[in-house]
């Protein structure tokens, strides 16, 4: 009888698993879809009129699932600071980000966005003095080596957009440590609504900076895609983490690289070069045995404080 629970139990978590999976898969083409309308956009708009319009219906996408779920009792905990602080480093990384697509190939740029957990790894050691042991420090420098080969920058040092992008990765570690100090208290869709909020009003900020184009039906469209798949691909995200074991659908975050080298191809008619594909694999290798790592060390403190009781 114990056996047949066990058995059951064991499907039930590998359903859970293949579903979390391709959740997962289909968040990170959301963020494609996102980053490829971002760079389509940026050719006859300003960056600042791409993130104002964006976060319109963004944010008027989040509204709606917070409405229907019933969420809007808790709208006062928008209020605390760290929410706040988040939005405004989202602002930060969107206009870095979008600034970045609009000169760097999207392969490219979603390669060097990837190192992020990466960053946050390095981060967490030098800044809340966590404990990382040597083998993931070796990850750390193995990712570099694969920013090195994808960014390959010359005697006259990174382009301004290349540079753009790297700051885009390090603010969004930034960015996840501070969400981390966010109270569980606070819902995530009031947490999205918040930095939505936030990220809007610093575009439409921006204009003061930048002159905006007449926006036509099909840019709205756009926009809208690009609205809609930002926030898709933040509730899949938070969908397939429910229910399911990170370690098995975590690692499946990087194939937003390769579904990008394939809309970069299919859209924008980029095709990485060598050097940038062993780069690329570099940074999906060195963050699968990060993420491995951490893993691992979890299991083995669980497992001791269990012989422990």
């Amino acid at each position: 009888m114990t056996t047949v629970a066990f058995t059951q139990a064991d499907l039930g978590r590998q359903r859970a698993n293949q579903r979390g999976i391709v959740l997962m898969i289909a968040a990170m083409a959301c963020f494609v879809v996102n980053d490829s309308v971002a760079k389509l956009a940026t050719a006859r708009m300003p960056v600042s009129e791409v993130i104002a319009i964006r976060g319109v219906f963004a944010t008027a996408f989040v509204l709606t699932l917070i409405l229907a779920s019933g969420l809007q009792r808790h709208f006062r905990l928008i209020w605390q600071w760290r929410v706040a602080a988040r939005g405004g480093m989202e602002s930060v990384v969107a206009f870095a980000s979008i600034l970045g697509l609009s000169h760097v190939p999207l392969g490219i740029a979603t390669a060097i966005g990837q190192i992020a957990p990466i960053l946050l790894l390095a981060l967490s050691a030098l800044l809340l003095k966590e404990k990382v042991d040597a083998r993931r420090w070796v990850a750390v420098f193995v990712c570099f080596a694969g920013v090195i080969l994808v960014a390959r920058p010359s005697t006259q040092g990174l382009n301004l957009y290349v540079l753009a992008t790297l700051a885009c990765a390090v603010l969004a570690a930034l960015r996840d440590l501070v969400t981390h100090r966010i109270g569980a208290s606070v819902p995530t869709l009031l947490v999205t609504l918040g930095t939505t909020t936030i990220v809007s009003l610093a575009g439409f900020a921006g204009s003061a900076l930048s002159e905006w184009q007449p926006l036509h039906l099909a840019d709205l469209s756009l926009l809208m895609l690009g609205g809609l798949s930002l926030v898709g691909g933040h509730a899949l995200v938070i969908a397939a983490y429910r229910g399911t074991d990170v370690s098995v659908v975590s690692p499946f975050r990087y194939s937003a690289i390769a579904l990008s080298v394939l809309a970069g191809l299919a859209v924008f008619g980029d095709l990485p070069d060598v050097w940038a594909g062993a780069g690329m694999i570099l940074i999906i290798l060195s963050g699968l045995y990060a993420a491995g790592r951490e893993m691992r060390r979890r299991r083995a403190i669980e497992a001791a404080l269990e012989k422990g009781v």
